[in-house]
């Protein structure tokens, strides 16, 4: 099993403060994350003045406002963000942002970004694709989320991708749902193996919108390459994802279990390990006398059993010892010994 590369989705929880979004970024390293994700988006460039609110966002920021004015509050100006990718860079993560304009897209190019997230909602947007797909910068490559998405629009998506020359290796699908939390039964983990079998060159990851962290453990079990979860400082703060989020006691979990599972994983050996070999005289056992046994004996089922420790003749040799001659006399529990057969241990 490799190793998972984690991502912290900062998205827009810093609620466009930028001192909100440094100390993030610093709580992101001290949870172990890979690296920190952001949202860069101009509110007018995305949103109609007719757009309506989803319903988990007008159940976290009410009604009051239209999806346009709450996404407006949200906005991390363009310096701020540069200033925050230096930051976090500085601590030795990885830090990008997913574009969701072409003005967005255009300001991250310029600043060298290689690691590009489609989301969910623009995998149907061809300009958006076409624009993503005509990007060149060394070492691209892109992650896909697909919340929302049939097996026959992530095909037309990834088509789209790879004739603008991306090559399979390179695009990370992600399995994902788009409700903010995702209910427990709607997760649908076993829908990795679905696109790990039907996209087979292409990496497979997570975007985990559910509550906690036990979702993006399981996804690392069936061998994601990648886990993507919404961060928040607090899940009272107001704004629309906050509620789905992990704090940072949880995203500390989530990447304590995910690397304690990788190394659970293995190598798919099945093998006595060095840890328990150890254990094999304790825990196995040998034949020994059941009771007082005088030289020249016949051994039968009345004077012979199985105890432990398992450092004698193992009872695997049963019916070899059944019906021999003892060579010597033997007290009770005392291991059986006879020529011709070697101890276990």
């Amino acid at each position: 099993m490799g190793r998972t590369y984690i991502v912290a989705e900062i998205g827009c929880n810093h609620n466009g403060d930028k001192m909100i979004a440094r100390k993030m970024v610093l709580e992101a390293k001290n949870c172990g994350v890979d690296a920190v994700k952001f949202q860069t988006f101009k509110a007018e460039d995305l949103i109609s003045i007719y757009a309506p609110k989803a319903e988990y966002q007008k159940k976290s920021t009410g009604t009051e406002d239209t999806q346009l004015e709450m996404t407006a509050k949200l906005e991390l100006p363009q310096e701020d963000f540069l200033e925050l990718k230096e930051y976090a860079a500085s601590l030795g993560l990885g830090v990008f942002s997913t574009p969701f304009d072409s003005g967005s897209i255009d300001f991250l190019e310029s600043t060298g970004q290689n690691l590009w997230k489609i989301p969910s909602g623009e995998i149907t947007n061809l300009p958006y694709l076409e624009r993503i797909a005509s990007l060149c910068c060394p070492g691209k490559k892109i992650i896909l989320s697909t919340g929302m998405a049939t097996i026959e629009e992530i095909e037309t998506c990834i088509n789209l991708l790879t004739k603008g020359g991306m090559k399979p290796k390179d695009i990370t699908i992600l399995h994902c749902n788009t409700e903010y939390p995702t209910p427990d039964k709607d997760v649908n983990l076993l829908a990795i193996n679905k696109l790990k079998k039907h996209f087979p060159e292409f990496q497979i990851g997570f975007s985990d919108h559910s509550v906690g962290y036990v979702a993006s453990i399981g996804a690392a079990a069936l061998g994601v390459s990648l886990v993507e979860k919404h961060f928040t400082l607090d899940k009272d703060m107001p704004g629309p994802d906050h509620r789905a989020s992990a704090t940072p006691k949880e995203l500390k979990a989530l990447v304590t279990g995910i690397r304690q599972l990788e190394a659970m994983m293995g190598n798919g050996e099945k093998m006595v390990t060095d840890s328990e070999r150890k254990n094999k005289i304790v825990a196995r056992k040998s034949i020994v006398a059941k009771k007082a046994i005088a030289e020249g004996e016949t051994f039968t089922l009345e004077n012979l059993t199985c105890k432990r420790p398992g450092n004698g003749i193992s009872p695997m040799q049963w019916h070899q010892v059944l019906g021999r001659v003892a060579e010597k006399a033997f007290q009770p529990d005392q291991l059986i010994e006879l020529s011709g057969i070697e101890n276990q241990a």
